[in-house]
Parts: C-alpha cells; sequence; structure tokens
C-alpha cells in the first residue's frame, strides 16, 4: 500500500517565516522615523507659510493690530496653530507670534519647533522655523527674542 502525503508548508516552517518577516518590518519601521519626522516638518513649514499670509491679509496698511498671539479666535490661523501642534511631540513649541508692540505693531515675528534635531545624538539642538513681516524664512538654533527672524 502506498501512502499519500499532503503536500504543505509544516507549522515549524511557517512560524520561521512569520518571525523572518517580522524581523525585516521591524528594521524597516526604525529606518523610516527620521522620514517621517522630515515629512511633519514640511507639514510645519507649509502651514508657517500660511500664517504668513494669513497676517498679510490681516495688516490694516499701517499695522499687524488684528493680528492675534495667543488664544486665536480667527478660525482659519486657530486650525493652523492645532495642525502645528498635532505635527509636534507633546511639550514642543507650536506656533507662537510675537509682535513689536501690544499697542502698534508695525512688525511680526511667527515661530514653531521642528521634528529634526541639529547636532549629534548626545547633544541634539532643537530648531526653529521662523518666519516675519520682513519677509524671511530661516531655520533656527533657537527662537527669535524679538519680532524679527534673526
Amino acid at each position: 500500500m502506498r501512502k499519500r502525503y499532503i503536500k504543505g508548508f509544516t507549522i515549524i516552517e511557517m512560524l520561521v517565516v512569520v518571525a523572518i518577516i517580522g524581523l525585516l518590518s521591524s528594521v524597516i519601521l526604525t529606518a523610516l522615523g527620521p522620514a517621517r519626522d522630515k515629512a511633519k516638518d514640511s507639514r510645519i513649514i507649509q502651514e508657517m507659510n500660511q500664517v504668513r499670509a494669513i497676517a498679510e491679509t490681516l495688516y490694516n496698511g499701517n499695522n499687524y493690530d488684528a493680528l492675534e498671539t495667543e488664544n486665536f479666535s480667527n478660525e482659519n490661523l486657530k486650525a493652523l496653530a492645532d495642525d502645528i501642534t498635532a505635527q509636534l511631540p507633546v511639550g514642543a513649541v507650536g506656533l507662537t507670534i510675537i509682535k513689536s508692540s501690544p499697542t502698534l505693531a508695525k512688525t511680526y515675528a511667527a515661530y514653531s519647533s521642528l521634528n529634526v534635531k541639529a547636532g549629534d545624538a548626545q547633544n541634539p539642538i532643537v530648531q526653529y522655523y521662523c518666519i516675519d513681516s520682513a519677509g524671511h524664512s530661516l531655520v533656527l538654533n533657537n527662537p527669535p527674542v524679538g519680532p524679527v527672524c534673526q
């Protein structure tokens, strides 16, 4: 009498294949972390440029008094601020706007921290993307202290 064998995979072979796939996927996901941070930073930069467009629409020909610096009631500015915060890790600096004067603001600067750090792994340096009313768009290692990106 002939024995009939069922062709297929044994459970050990299937477990080995699943383990290899799991190992490869963990290596790939680890390698994609920096790319994900760069994509989030790109989104932050685009949204900061939209903040500039909103600020320019609020300019009345003489000053930026209508531009809010916190607790944004302008729904477009609030949506941008919320999305910028969502792209950052907990505790990072979201959208921050500095005006030259609370009463007669002739200039402003807006900035946000970024995900990608400068420096090396032992001494990472937080970077900030800054825009201002003079048209500057800069990546800085320190947040600006006044209404100009420097």
